[in-house]
């Protein structure tokens, strides 16, 4: 057995590239800690904090509000994280930093306090009642709304005062454990870190001189960082020491499974192997295309593998896909770009193939090129694509781009609204069926649903 926060340390840490960092472990509660700062060198792990999950988890704050919003627990953060650039400073968020006390300089960088008192219990029932009844008494009962209705400012600025006490916590987090650790470099891992905002804000902060964000951040990395600490701590083996860069992990279909899966399906489809300007043709003319190939994604986000494909530059189409996904109308879709053109769109951009790090766009000018993929505060959690990283991907980006001249198409996850991304060919072939796609992309076939 690994303990929780050191399998998030090791995923954040082995697949790094670094040999000495900080590493922040911050989610909602791994046994009885929610917050971990690590000190990590040539793959031995010190704990230097452990925070206590009474009285430090941002993981469990945000998702017991984001439920007191009827945004759901486990989908809740991500909504929110949507959600907030909708909201506004109000008197929730001076409420809630009455609740969260951040101080970079103090023991700890933050603290919730419950009635002006830190709690301290190891309970998990207890836990559990005390996140509900902060929740509760922050919202002031629970906000009755139709996420996919009319905006509910009350629930967006609920949202906004959340995410920004979160970013606080982060940054103070990262000032801390930069000042007691003395490492120039951070790896993060943990559900918290899939807030692709807050890791925006912590690498325009400059705290550290280069960061890395495990993809799989949340508990669904776990047993990879658990077999990477028991290689190297127990086995005997010793971890390569380089960065990350392909999460294309999944299960292998062959092609003749492919194409038996598409005769099977009676659409008329037409086989083009790996020449995707079709495909970009059919993108840039207004087609919503589903785009399956190879092995799926680790982690979260569709990465080119498992997507859904639109032209980024027609307004109208922020609200077609996600109605056509079954989706809240004012969710953000994210772009996948050549890395190339990654300074044409963004301001102090990195190269970041994950999705997990959001990048201000420079001006409004470079927004209304691609508004299907620009939130309403001038973001966007992007891909950034190599042509060794995905040649399929990358040329048809490409190709898009020599057609409408934009280095930068709109990729959302295939899958259906309460559905994980698609796996096999026939699960793929039915979404596609069954919902408004026009034509779909699968290992060299283009299939025609008109």
């Amino acid at each position: 057995p690994v303990r929780h926060h050191l399998t998030h340390a090791a995923t954040a840490y082995y697949f790094s590239g670094f040999d000495s960092a900080t590493v922040l472990t911050l989610d909602g509660s791994g046994e009885y800690e929610a917050s971990v700062v690590w000190k990590v060198k040539d793959g031995e792990f010190e704990p230097v904090l452990s925070m206590l999950t009474s009285y430090g988890s941002l993981g469990f704050l945000y998702e017991y509000i984001m439920d007191a919003i009827s945004l759901g627990k486990l989908e809740g953060p991500g909504k929110g994280m949507g959600l907030a650039p909708y909201g506004r400073e109000s008197e929730y968020y001076k409420k809630l930093k009455e609740v969260v006390k951040v101080d970079p300089e103090g023991d700890i960088p933050f603290y919730i306090t419950n009635g002006g008192k830190v709690v301290k219990t190891k309970d998990k029932l207890s836990l559990f009642f005390l996140y509900r009844r902060i929740a509760e008494e922050f919202v002031g009962g629970k906000i009755k709304w139709n996420p996919k209705g009319e905006m509910n400012q009350d629930a967006a600025n609920i949202a906004w005062a959340v995410q920004k006490v979160t970013e606080e916590a982060v940054l103070a987090t990262a000032q801390w454990a930069k000042k007691h650790t003395g490492e120039d470099k951070v790896a993060l891992a943990g559900g918290v870190a899939l807030n692709a905002k807050a890791n925006m804000e912590l690498h325009y902060a400059r705290i550290f001189n280069d960061m890395f964000i495990f993809p799989a951040a949340n508990d669904a990395g776990g047993p990879v960082g658990a077999a990477a600490y028991v290689y190297e701590h127990i086995l005997g083996g010793k971890m390569k020491r380089q960065r990350l860069r392909n999460v294309y992990l999944g299960p292998e279909y062959d092609d003749d499974t492919i194409k038996k899966a598409v005769q099977d399906s009676k659409f008329r489809a037409e086989y083009i192997g790996e020449d995707v300007n079709p495909v970009a043709d059919l993108v840039a003319k207004g087609q919503i295309i589903t785009w399956y190939q190879g092995r799926a994604e680790l982690g979260p986000r569709a990465l080119g593998n498992r997507s859904i494909v639109a032209d980024p530059t027609r307004k109208e189409y922020w609200r077609l896909v996600n109605d056509i996904k079954g989706r809240e109308w004012w969710r953000p879709l994210a772009p996948s770009l050549l890395d190339e053109d990654k300074d044409v769109y963004f301001k102090d951009p990195v190269s970041h193939e994950f999705m997990i790090l959001m990048l201000r766009y420079k001006d409004e000018e470079a927004c209304k090129r691609v508004p299907v993929t620009c939130h309403v505060d001038l973001t966007a959690r992007p891909q950034t694509v190599t042509r060794d990283q995905n040649k399929t991907w990358y040329d048809l980006i490409k190709a898009f781009k020599d057609i409408k001249g934009e280095g930068l198409i709109m990729n959302t996850s295939f899958n259906l609204a309460g559905e994980p991304l698609v796996e096999t060919p026939q699960e793929a072939i039915r979404s596609f069926a069954v919902k408004g796609f026009d034509a779909m992309y699968m290992q060299g076939w283009l299939i025609y649903k008109r």
